[in-house]
């Protein structure tokens, strides 16, 4: 291809000569400008070859109009590399601004804005090609305590340590993302539930296996953390609710048992299974529950952990089947009566007056009087109306004691005050698992039926992974 200055040289007019060498000097600049580094590459070869062409024609010639044109080339050259070197620069503070936006600083793994961006996109290219979309939530069990003790900079190193953990053990078209303080989550596509589980717990066991590499204190072996997964659209129907579901099974792995993968176990399919013959009440459920979730998405979340715990003891009671289903519906229904609540006062932060509380107090009231077209299920209305009451005497609304505190009432204050001292709540932060067991062991007999607390602090710690209070340690880091 024939240079511009070619042409010029060999022009008759004047006029033409400046016109197009003005012309490749405008569209090497451009070039430059537009294409970075590759125009300024293409830019230089073209007025390259240009060079070689004047000066083989001077040689030949010896005319000095050829070192006019060889001067201006070299002008245009150098104009042409201060462009693309600014345009590069540019491009190159384009692409760091890009970046920060949707990467966080600390881990450089993809922020919590990028990753409700890549689920929205997710979910629309499901509805269109009909693929699953799988969230596994990652929390790091303890974080709060390593910052305490450490400082933050050690919770920094467990974040940026974990990141690094993650991104070696993920599959490659996985995107991970730092969800939280001390989340991460990571989408799955087009991966069926067993895949989904199956991989959840591949990553528990590589992090268990890697950590030693990235930790060289002795604290490796404490560092642990937990799973919960859910996925669109078998288990959750939306966005919400995927994350919503994979929240409370990542809350199931942090309080329940040694095993650290949970999956989000719709608490309805466990009341369908025991109630196949009785399609109407299952709607009646779904419709009760539904209005938990209009209401305050932590009561449906703290309902179905309730009813975990309570059914949990009364599995270890040997307590009858129908006794155990009783049970089951009553912790998830215990505080349906909050819905008559205002918003105001079961979310505020400062203290309650006495007229909030006073409303507080009534809710198990509440919950019998919309729960009295189900009152055909033995106990139910007797164990929710009465969950509140005291061993002592001093709880509400009956003031009944001891004994005379049906069992399931007896059983469901206990799960249900566990829950609610291990919870992160509006107005104040949650205790520790161990906190919460001193807490319930200190009221035993007082607030709590002393046998079932017993109980249940013995399957926690049979089930928990984490068996000891952590404790500064003067040769150590921490002592689990």
């Amino acid at each position: 291809m024939e240079s511009i200055i070619f042409f010029t040289i060999r022009s008759s007019s004047l006029e033409t000569k400046s016109f197009l060498y003005q012309a490749q000097g405008f569209v090497a600049v451009y070039m430059a400008f537009r294409f970075g580094i590759v125009g300024l590459i293409i830019s230089i070869l073209i007025c390259f070859k240009d060079v070689v062409f004047i000066i083989l024609e001077y040689l030949k010639t010896g005319q000095y109009n050829y070192m006019v044109g060889l001067l201006s080339t070299i002008m245009v050259i150098s104009c042409v590399l201060i462009i693309g070197i600014i345009a590069e620069r540019q491009e190159k503070h384009r692409r760091e601004v890009q970046r920060l936006a949707i990467i966080d600083d600390l881990t450089d793994l993809f922020n919590k804005r990028h990753f409700h961006e890549t689920l929205e996109n997710e979910m629309k290219n499901s509805v269109k090609s009909k693929h699953s979309i799988g969230l596994i939530l990652i929390d790091i069990d303890n974080f709060r305590m390593y910052n305490d003790l450490y400082g933050l900079s050690y919770g920094d190193t467990i974040l940026k340590n974990t990141a690094l953990i993650l991104k070696r053990i993920t599959n490659k078209e996985d995107n991970i993302f730092r969800f939280g303080g001390d989340e991460f989550a990571i989408l799955v596509l087009n991966k069926d539930l067993k895949i989904l589980e199956k991989e959840a717990k591949r990553l528990y066991d590589e992090y268990e296996k890697l950590k030693k590499e990235y930790y060289n204190d002795s604290l490796v072996n404490k560092i642990t953390f937990s799973i919960g997964l859910s996925e669109y659209p078998s288990i959750s129907s939306s966005a919400e609710e995927l994350i919503s579901h994979a929240n409370m099974a990542l809350y199931q792995s942090k309080n329940m048992g040694e095993d650290k993968v949970h999956f989000y176990q719709d608490i309805m399919l466990q009341i369908h299974k025991s109630m196949m013959s009785d399609e109407q009440m299952v709607g009646v459920f779904k419709g009760l529950l539904s209005t938990i979730v209009a209401k305050d998405k932590y009561t449906l979340g703290h309902c179905e952990r309730v009813s975990s715990y309570a059914v949990m003891i009364a599995e270890a009671m040997d307590l009858e089947l129908n006794e155990i289903q009783t049970i089951l519906y009553a912790g998830l229904l215990h505080d349906i009566g909050k819905i008559e609540l205002p918003k105001s006062v079961l979310n505020k932060i400062g203290r309650l007056t006495s007229d909030e509380y006073e409303l507080i107090r009534q809710h198990p009231v509440n919950s019998a009087t919309i729960l009295e077209p189900l009152s055909s299920i033995n106990n139910l209305i007797d164990y929710v109306i009465h969950h509140h009451e005291r061993y002592d005497g001093k709880g509400y609304p009956d003031r009944i004691a001891g004994e005379n505190i049906s069992l399931g009432a007896r059983i469901l204050c206990v799960a249900d005050s566990f829950d609610a001292m291990v919870s992160e709540r509006p107005y104040r932060k949650s205790m520790s698992i161990e906190e919460a067991f001193h807490e319930l062991e200190k009221c035993s007999g007082l607030q709590f039926d002393p046998k079932i607390v017993s109980l249940f602090i013995k399957i926690m710690r049979n089930k928990m992974s984490v068996k000891y209070n952590y404790k500064v340690n003067a040769n150590d880091h921490a002592k689990v």
